[in-house]
């Protein structure tokens, strides 16, 4: 197994369309490598999940982790469908834009069907955390960033973000200004529900 260079903000693969993954070719030598080598580069970089087009591999796969019990999941050929209209906000990041976060409204609920590694199919449905990350991986294979799709006010960098805490704003659009610094021991930690989770 290889780790492999994860793209950051800016290269053109992060805005390709991925193409799908031909069945016939899951149960390759080649593929399953390429699934090693994905899981491998998640583990050392301990993000929430990973998408193929962010090591350069143009293909519409997805590591995702969705609880701690069953650890990270394969993902071929993913659809997702909303099945709520009631939304969620969350602070994300990513792995290919390095030491940002941004509060990101995604649906609360969704379903995904998709071909598992070794090509058998699945669905979930999947509400709160978990729904977030495979609606902010499976954007990957769509050229989509989670930058695109947050409040553009809410972003910051990470040290502010631990320092500060997420920013907030009432209905007027003016900042809720916070009274005191975050201490370190309220900070969201990889694997709780708050909604400073981080994904990948």
């Amino acid at each position: 197994m290889a780790v492999l260079h994860v793209a950051q903000a800016g290269h053109p693969i992060l805005r390709r369309v991925a193409v799908p993954v031909d069945p016939e070719v899951i149960g390759t030598p080649e593929f399953q490598r390429f699934c090693d080598d994905l899981l491998e580069t998640l583990i050392e970089y301990d993000g929430a999940g990973l998408a193929a087009p962010q090591v350069h591999t143009s293909i519409r796969v997805v590591l995702a982790i969705l609880s701690e019990e069953s650890g990270p999941e394969f993902f071929i050929n993913p659809e997702v469908v909303p099945i709520t209209e009631d939304v969620i906000t969350t602070y994300e990041g990513c792995l290919s834009v390095t030491g940002l976060r941004a509060g990101v409204d995604r649906p609360a609920a969704v379903v995904v069907q998709a071909l598992d590694r070794d090509g058998t199919p699945k669905a979930y449905e999947l509400y709160g955390f978990p729904a977030v990350v495979i609606q902010h991986e499976t954007d990957h294979l769509d050229g989509v960033l989670f930058v695109d799709r947050c409040d553009p006010r809410t972003l910051a960098f990470l040290d502010e973000y631990r320092r500060f805490g997420p920013l907030d704003f009432d209905e007027d659009g003016s900042l809720v200004e916070a009274t005191d610094e975050i201490e370190p021991s309220q900070e969201p930690t990889p694997g709780d529900d708050s909604p400073a989770e981080e994904v990948s």
